[in-house]
């Protein structure tokens, strides 16, 4: 994620210190972003002119205090492991200026606590953005308990000027709003699967051919007030005791998980991945993503 907020940012023409612990990170990151900036001139988003200005405007470093020096934005995407946040947050109190606002791009952990990590609460936000960062425009901007009104505005100004469209969480939930309606719809995929209700492969053609198709014009929200919210109450009054609600994940995934079958990482997890390609389906999903920012 990191070097893809990266490239956003000196698409869009400013100065962008990226840092990693190690050369070898921040080379791998270097050949993703020519990769990625590849991709949009193959799919006519973007020019080779404005690719080589951008690139331009990335410079890398190992040093954390080097990096935060002269900001006044960063953005932290390392692992979702709240120690290794906690010496990050500790290092940018120290290092970054005072006037700079210091962003998270956790999809999960608190804000809040967070944003303990520093003297100056009020200037850390949430920035969660979707992958790939270059092509997905929505950008939750979550605040903390902490977070001022000015932190958000600035953050949310300078992500429109990028191209996003970014919403304001107002309130430091788990999961924030993207994760959660993912995630419910993800509960409820596995546990038809596991009840043998459909197929992976079936779930997942009424996704994309039934409610995906629609989702890029009309929210879930906006479908409700189309259908009407009173077919909405009745269908809910005889539905929702019936959807599935378990607390814990599904016996299902914790089988797949201990078995070693974790995805198209391992080969094997919902689908045979010895049978697909990796490669093919990310090239599909960026086309449609580029074609979707063509249009827009």
């Amino acid at each position: 994620m990191g070097h893809g907020i990266g490239a956003v940012f000196a698409r869009h023409g400013y100065s962008v210190m990226l840092m990693d612990t190690k050369q070898g990170f921040l080379s791998n990151a270097q050949t993703q972003i020519d990769r990625d900036f590849d991709r949009c001139i193959e799919g006519d988003v973007l020019t080779q002119d404005q690719c080589d200005q951008a690139l331009s405007r990335i410079k890398t470093t190992v040093d954390i205090k080097e990096a935060a020096a002269k900001a006044d934005l960063v953005i932290e995407a390392v692992a979702e492991n709240i120690d290794v946040k906690r010496q990050v947050f500790s290092d940018l109190d120290r290092f970054a200026p005072k006037h700079a606002i210091l962003a998270t791009n956790t999809s999960g952990l608190p804000i809040t606590q967070i944003a303990s990590f520093t003297q100056t609460p009020e200037r850390v936000v949430g920035t969660h953005f979707w992958n790939p960062p270059l092509l997905m425009r929505a950008v939750e901007i979550i605040r903390g308990e902490g977070t001022s009104d000015q932190t958000v505005q600035v953050v949310k100004d300078v992500l429109t000027k990028v191209g996003k469209r970014p919403v304001v969480v107002s309130k430091d939930v788990p999961g924030q709003v993207g994760i959660r309606i993912l995630y419910t719809m993800l509960r409820e995929a596995i546990s038809l699967v596991e009840k043998g209700v459909a197929s992976a492969e079936d779930v997942d053609i009424i996704v994309q051919e039934a409610l995906g198709t629609r989702l890029p014009i009309l929210g879930v929200l906006e479908l409700a007030d189309l259908s009407g919210l009173d077919l909405a109450l009745a269908v809910s009054s005889s539905l929702f005791k019936d959807l599935d609600a378990s607390k814990e994940p599904h016996a299902l995934l914790k089988e797949k998980v201990a078995r070693g079958e974790t995805g198209a990482k391992s080969g094997r997890g919902f689908y045979d991945w010895s049978k697909r390609s990796l490669p093919e389906v990310i090239r599909k999903r960026d086309e449609h993503l580029m074609k979707l920012m063509r249009e827009k």
